[in-house]
C-alpha cells in the first residue's frame, strides 16, 4: 500500500494544474468527468474513479492527464499491468518527464519485464543528461540498474559498460569534493572505471560509447595519449552506433578542440 500511495502523491504531483502541459484547456465533459474521477478516488472508490478517467479519455483523447490518474487507480487495486499501459501511454505525450519514466522503469522491473525496463532506464539517462549536474545522482542510480539487469539477461557488454559510466560518474562527483583523496578516492574510482569500459571495448570492439568515456576518464587522469587514441576511436564509431544527445555533442566539441589545438 506504501508504493501504491506514493504513485497516488507522485501523480498528484503531476496533476497540479500548474504543472500540466494540457492544464489551460476550457472546461469541457472531458474535464469534468476527470473531476469527478479524483473526487471518487478521494472517496477510495476505485472502480468509480477508473470509469471516469476512462469516460473523459472518451470524450477527449487529448486530456492526457487521465493516464496518470488511471495509473495510480489501478496501482491502488495492485493492477501493475495496466498501470503501464496507461503510464507508456502518458509518457508517448510527454517525454520529458523524467520523474514519471523513472517510477515507470522500476514498475517494469517489478513486472520482470527486463528488455523494456533498460529500455525506460536509457531513455531516463538521455534526458536526464539534457538537465545537467542537477540530475548526477539520478543518474548514476539509473546506471547502476542497468547493471542490475544486464547481470540478470548476462549480458556482459552492458554490465561492463554501465558499471564503468556509473565509476567514472562518481569519480567526477568525487572530485569535486574538499576532500577528493579521503575514503573512495576520486583517482582510485576512474582506474576503476578505466578497466570496466577496457572491458567494454574488448566485448564490442566497434561500439563508440565505451571509447568516448574511456577519452573522458583518461583525460581526467592526465593521460593524453591514450585520451587522445579513445577519442578518435569515438569519433570514427559515432556514425554507427548508440550515443545519446548530450554524448554526442561532448564528442564533437572535445573533437573540434583537439583539431584546433594540433593545428597551433
Amino acid at each position: 500500500m506504501a508504493a501504491a500511495c506514493g504513485w497516488v502523491c507522485l501523480c498528484l504531483f503531476y496533476l497540479d494544474g500548474s504543472s500540466l502541459p494540457d492544464a489551460n484547456e476550457q472546461p469541457g465533459l472531458a474535464t469534468h468527468l476527470w473531476e469527478q474521477g479524483q473526487a471518487a478516488m478521494g472517496r477510495g472508490q476505485l472502480d468509480e474513479a477508473i470509469a471516469f478517467y476512462e469516460g473523459s479519455l472518451a470524450a477527449d483523447a487529448g486530456l492526457q492527464r487521465n493516464h496518470l490518474s488511471l495509473a495510480a487507480a489501478y496501482l491502488e487495486k495492485k493492477d501493475r499491468a495496466s498501470a503501464c499501459v496507461h503510464l507508456a501511454a502518458y509518457l508517448d505525450s510527454h517525454p520529458d518527464q523524467l520523474l514519471v519514466r523513472g517510477r515507470y522503469a522500476e514498475l517494469l522491473v517489478k513486472l520482470r519485464r527486463w528488455r523494456d525496463a533498460r529500455l525506460q532506464f536509457e531513455f531516463f539517462i538521455a534526458g536526464a543528461q539534457e538537465q545537467g549536474e542537477a540530475l548526477a545522482d539520478p543518474i548514476i542510480n539509473c546506471h547502476s540498474r542497468v547493471v542490475e539487469l544486464a547481470e540478470r539477461n548476462e549480458d556482459a557488454y552492458c554490465e561492463h559498460l554501465h558499471r564503468g559510466i556509473g565509476l567514472y560518474l562518481l569519480g567526477c562527483k568525487r572530485s569535486a569534493l574538499p576532500d577528493p583523496e579521503g575514503e573512495l578516492p576520486a583517482e582510485g574510482l576512474l582506474c576503476k572505471a578505466a578497466a570496466e569500459l577496457t572491458l567494454a571495448h574488448l566485448q564490442q570492439p566497434d561500439e563508440a560509447r565505451p571509447c568516448w568515456y574511456l577519452y573522458e576518464v583518461w583525460s581526467r587522469l592526465n593521460q593524453r595519449q591514450p585520451a587522445l587514441c579513445k577519442l578518435r576511436q569515438a569519433e570514427s564509431s559515432a556514425a554507427f552506433t548508440y550515443l545519446t544527445p548530450s554524448e554526442q555533442r561532448e564528442l564533437s566539441l572535445a573533437s573540434q578542440a583537439w583539431r584546433t589545438e594540433g593545428r597551433r
